[in-house]
């Protein structure tokens, strides 16, 4: 079967990028190009991805990358967008660009089945470049994104000035940017038949964006570096990890209040060591809380092996976001054994059963945060106990072999689906 993939990594390709998604993207592709090892399936891969500078066609390890060079406006277009910084329809300028390329990727491999992940970046554009049958592997959702990009308390004139006049324009685009993108999102989704998901969250969610696409069930594989078996170092100082990315969605501000409702008010001794492209200033600026007086560390960007045991000498890791689908952190922290504490949010209900596979706490309650994480402290019992089911659950979730099979079965039943349409 030949496969192409329409991907916001470059994967495998050259370096490879591991942050930001990249890791479980170069995870699936090991997984598929050794099929064989799960299934009698032979998969010939072909990925497709926007960085520029780079060869039209690379063959590489058996697997075929196609670089797409990424689309500049021109300088009329930019005194556009600021003129109309309401119309969604602005980027339609470059969505030629891509198709077109996308086109000559298409024409070039000839793909049984194409699979498109993400919805979020220009890639959903290959739908529209093709009648091949197709599949959109759902990982964030901007139209639902945009509604809690900017956390509570956090007005569009803040988030515009929180780097200071001289960066104020670059934010005010930004947040034209986003509302551009989940129009294209939302035309994206209308074209397609087919699309991957994971959570309960984002299967109802499909039934408002396209209620007309069959939607199939598609697990993720974890990095490498998660599975083997690793035996946790409990500390007797109550350590807590965290990975956040740089959107204020992410909930580094919900962190730092509950950092400082710890550090002040239940007056423990802890750490709180932040993973990931922070970038503190909105947050510590909305709650007046500089993470450097309330025990929290910025760590930086870290690789999979540094975070892996990171978390294994944690406590219990906590993922405060205001809104996602299925973070992988979570999932990395369950498949280590280390309980996790999270905001009820999103898709984060279907990774973790309440007092059983972890702890929930509402996104407006850093109280019950902060009581969760005194309870996996205090109560080693339960710490371990739910460690241990999240970490039983998770290697089901996470099981290489189901997961590739699945998405071998689904890649038949697009093609199938699609011959009979028409």
């Amino acid at each position: 079967m030949r496969v192409l993939w329409f991907t916001n990594s470059p994967c495998n390709y050259g370096t490879g990028n591991c942050y930001n998604g990249g890791g479980w993207m170069t995870a699936l592709q090991e997984g598929i190009t050794t099929s064989n090892i799960f299934s009698e399936e032979k998969i010939d891969l072909g990925i497709s991805f926007v960085m520029n500078n780079q060869p039209k066609k690379v063959e590489q390890d058996e697997v075929v990358y196609y670089p797409v060079p990424l689309a500049a406006k021109s300088k009329k277009d930019k005194i556009l967008d600021a003129i109309h910084p309401n119309d969604v329809h602005r980027d339609e300028v470059l969505w030629s660009h891509y198709i077109s390329h996308f086109k000559r990727v298409i024409n070039d491999f000839q793909p049984d089945v194409i699979e498109i992940f993400g919805s979020e970046l220009y890639m959903g554009l290959a739908s529209f470049a093709t009648d091949r049958p197709c599949v959109l592997h759902i990982q964030g959702l901007l139209s639902q994104y945009i509604h809690i990009f900017l956390p509570p308390g956090v007005s569009r004139m803040k988030y515009i000035l929180k780097d200071g006049l001289a960066k104020a324009w670059g934010n005010w685009q930004f947040l034209n940017y986003w509302n551009r993108s989940a129009y294209r999102e939302k035309s994206i989704f209308r074209n397609v038949n087919h699309v991957i998901g994971r959570t309960d969250w984002d299967r109802r969610i499909m039934t408002i964006l396209n209620p007309r696409a069959q939607y199939h069930y598609g697990g993720e594989i974890l990095r490498a570096e998660f599975y083997d078996k690793q035996n946790r170092r409990i500390p007797q100082k109550l350590t807590i990890v965290s990975t956040i990315s740089l959107p204020p969605y992410k909930g580094y501000d919900l962190l730092l209040k509950i950092a400082k409702i710890l550090k002040d008010e239940v007056k423990i001794d802890f750490e709180w060591n932040v993973y990931g492209n922070v970038n503190p200033r909105l947050a510590e600026s909305l709650t007046r809380i500089k993470h450097e007086q309330v025990n929290v560390k910025l760590c930086g960007v870290a690789s999979a092996t540094q975070l892996r045991d990171a978390i294994l000498g944690a406590t219990v890791y906590v993922h405060p976001s205001y809104t996602e689908n299925s973070p992988n952190s979570i999932c990395e922290a369950q498949i280590l054994g280390v309980p996790v504490v999270a905001t009820n949010v999103g898709g984060t209900n279907s990774l973790i059963e309440e007092g059983k596979s972890g702890l929930l706490f509402p996104a407006t309650d850093p109280y019950i945060g902060a009581a969760h994480i005194l309870r996996l402290y205090r109560d080693m019992e339960a710490n371990i106990t739910i460690g241990n089911n999240a970490r039983t659950i998770a290697l089901l979730r996470h099981d290489k072999r189901t997961i590739v099979n699945q998405l071998i079965q689904t890649y038949k039943e697009v093609i199938q689906n699609d011959r009979k349409t028409v």
